[in-house]
C-alpha cells in the first residue's frame, strides 16, 4: 500500500490575492497553488461547510478555488490493500499472530477529507478487533496448529463481515486472505525484514558515498582551478597594493609627524588649565556654601579689614538664628499637614470600604432580582406548555371524534345498501329474521360525545355471516328497534357468502 492513503496531499489556503491587469484584476489563486492529480486521484475543495469534488477541470480563477480554505488529493484506486496486524493467544505459551488483508475503494472522497480518514490501518484493526469471539479462535490450539486457526478466522470474519462490514466513512473494504503466523514465523518475517531494510540501507548508503566521492572530487578539481586563477590575480593585486601602501604611508608619517607636535602644545596647555580647576575645586571643598569661611578667606588675604569681618559675622548669627526659627516653624507645619494627610487617608479607606460594602449589597439585589425573574419566566413558559398541551390533547379529541363519527356514517351507508339488495333479492323471505328489526337498525349516524372531554375510544367492527347473525337475534317488541342496532350483530351480514341465493 502507498505510504499516503487515501489522502495523498492536503494544502491550507490563505486569502487569495488581485492578479491580472491594470484595468482587469481580480481576485484569484496562483496555478502553482493547486496540486497536480493523477488519473486515479481527485481534488476535494472545502467552500465553508461544503465539499466540492474536482477531477481536475477547475482552474485557478474559478470562483470554488478562490473561495476555498483548504484542498485534499484523495486517491481513488479500486482494491488498494491494506494489511493488519493482531495478536491472539493459543493453548501454549505462544500467541498467533493474524495478518488479514483488505482491499479498499474510496467511494465518498468528500465523506473522506469531511472526517479526516488518513490512518485507515488502524480504523481497520479497530474493526477487526471488534469481532466477537476472535481472541477464541486459537485458545484451544497450540502454536503449531496455524491452519486450523486460520481456516476458523477465515470463516469467522466471512460470517462477521456478511453481517456487519467494515464501516470506514466513505470507503468500502472487503475482506481478503487471512495469514496466521506462530512466533517463529513472525521472528523470521520480523528478521528478514530488517535484513532487507538493512540491505537496501547500505546500498543506499554506498550509491550515496559513490555520488559524494564523485562529487567531492568534481569539486576539488574546480577549487583548485579557481585557486590558481585566484593566485595569478592576487599576485596582480599585490603588486599594486604595495605601491599604494608605500603612497599611503609616506603621507601618514608626514600627517602623523605634524599632529604629534599639535598634540604636544594642546596637552601643555592642557596641563595648565587642569591645574587652575584643580585649585579651584580644593577651595570649593574646603569652604563650599559656608560665608563664615568665606570671609575668613577673604580677610587672611587681606580683601577685608577686622571691622568688616566681625560686622559679618554678627550679621551670620542673625542669619543663623532666624533660619533656625523658621526650621522650627516648617517642622511644625509639616507635622501639622502630616497628621490631616492621614486623616484624609483614613476616612478615604473608611469611604471606600462603605462604598464597597454598599456596591457588594447592590449586586445580592441584582442578583436576587434577577433569579426572581428567571423564576418567574419558568413558570410562565410552564404555563404556557401546559396550556398548549392542553389545547392539543382536546384538538386531537375533536379529531377522533370526527373520525369516529365519519366511521359510523359509512358502516351505516354500507348496511343500508347491503340491506336494500337483501330485501329486493328476497334474502328474508326464507328465514326467521325480523326484517322489521334490521330496517329500523339503519337510522341516523349515532354521535358519541367523549365523557370527561377525552376521546372516545372507536367501537370494533363486526364482522360475521348472516345466517350466524340470523340463528342469534333474538325477538324483540317493536319498541326497542330504537336499540335493536346496538345489541344486533347486523355488520355480521356478509353478501360474500350469500351469492348462491342473491339469484332466488
Amino acid at each position: 500500500m502507498a505510504e499516503k492513503y487515501p489522502l495523498v496531499e492536503q494544502r491550507e489556503y490563505g486569502r487569495p490575492e488581485k492578479r491580472g491587469g491594470l484595468w482587469r484584476k481580480r481576485m484569484t489563486r496562483g496555478d502553482d497553488e493547486l496540486p497536480r492529480v493523477a488519473a486515479h486521484q481527485v481534488r476535494v475543495f472545502r467552500v465553508g461547510e461544503e465539499y466540492v469534488e474536482d477531477h481536475g477541470q477547475l482552474r485557478s480563477g474559478d470562483p470554488v478555488v478562490v473561495d476555498a480554505s483548504s484542498v485534499t488529493v484523495v486517491d481513488r484506486r479500486i482494491e488498494v490493500p491494506v494489511v493488519v496486524e493482531t495478536r491472539i493467544p493459543s493453548a501454549e505459551a505462544g500467541d498467533f499472530t493474524v495478518r488479514a488483508w483488505f482491499h479498499c475503494t474510496v467511494t465518498d472522497p468528500c465523506a473522506v477529507v469531511r472526517d479526516g480518514v488518513t490512518d485507515v490501518e488502524a480504523l481497520l484493526l479497530s474493526h477487526l478487533r471488534e469481532v466477537p469471539g476472535l481472541t477464541e479462535d486459537g485458545s484451544d490450539l497450540p502454536v503449531g496448529d496455524t491452519a486450523a486457526v486460520r481456516t476458523r478466522i477465515d470463516a469467522r470474519l466471512t460470517a462477521y463481515h456478511e453481517m456487519r462490514p467494515s464501516v470506514v466513512s466513505g470507503i468500502r473494504a472487503r475482506h481478503g486472505v487471512i495469514e496466521v503466523l506462530t512466533p517463529e514465523e513472525v521472528s523470521a518475517y520480523v528478521a528478514e525484514m530488517e535484513r532487507t531494510r538493512r540491505d537496501r540501507e547500505r546500498d543506499r548508503q554506498r550509491e550515496e558515498m559513490e555520488q559524494e566521492a564523485a562529487l567531492d572530487r568534481a569539486l576539488r578539481e574546480a577549487e583548485l582551478e579557481l585557486k590558481r586563477e585566484e593566485i595569478r590575480s592576487l599576485q596582480a593585486v599585490r603588486k599594486e597594493r604595495n605601491r599604494q601602501q608605500e603612497e599611503t604611508l609616506r603621507s601618514g608619517y608626514e600627517r602623523e609627524s605634524g599632529a604629534e607636535q599639535q598634540d604636544y602644545e594642546l596637552e601643555i596647555e592642557r596641563r595648565r588649565n587642569r591645574f587652575t580647576r584643580a585649585e579651584i575645586e580644593d577651595d570649593i571643598k574646603l569652604i563650599g556654601s559656608d560665608p563664615v569661611a568665606a570671609d575668613y578667606l577673604a580677610w587672611r588675604n587681606g580683601d577685608i579689614s577686622a571691622d568688616e569681618l566681625s560686622q559679618r559675622l554678627h550679621r551670620a548669627e542673625e542669619r543663623w538664628d532666624s533660619r533656625k526659627d523658621d526650621r522650627l516653624r516648617l517642622d511644625r507645619d509639616y507635622e501639622l499637614t502630616r497628621r490631616g494627610l492621614d486623616r484624609e487617608d483614613e476616612r478615604w479607606q473608611v469611604e471606600r470600604d462603605d462604598r464597597r460594602h454598599e456596591l457588594t449589597r447592590k449586586e445580592e439585589r441584582e442578583e436576587t432580582a434577577a433569579e426572581r425573574e428567571e423564576k418567574a419566566r419558568r413558570w410562565d413558559l410552564e404555563h404556557q406548555d401546559a396550556l398548549r398541551r392542553r389545547i392539543e390533547k382536546r384538538e386531537d379529541a375533536k379529531e377522533l371524534q370526527r373520525d369516529q363519527h365519519e366511521l359510523a356514517k359509512q358502516q351505516l351507508t354500507v348496511r343500508a345498501t347491503l340491506g336494500k339488495q337483501a330485501i329486493d333479492r328476497g334474502l328474508f323471505d326464507s328465514t326467521m329474521y325480523d326484517a322489521g328489526a334490521f330496517i329500523n337498525s339503519v337510522g341516523d349516524v349515532p354521535y358519541n360525545q367523549p365523557q370527561g372531554g377525552g376521546p372516545e375510544a372507536p367501537q370494533p367492527e363486526l364482522k360475521g355471516e348472516v345466517k350466524g347473525a340470523l340463528r342469534r337475534a333474538p325477538e324483540r317488541p317493536a319498541s326497542d328497534t330504537g336499540t335493536a342496532a346496538d345489541d344486533t350483530d347486523v355488520d355480521d351480514f356478509d353478501p360474500a357468502n350469500q351469492e348462491g341465493s342473491l339469484g332466488h
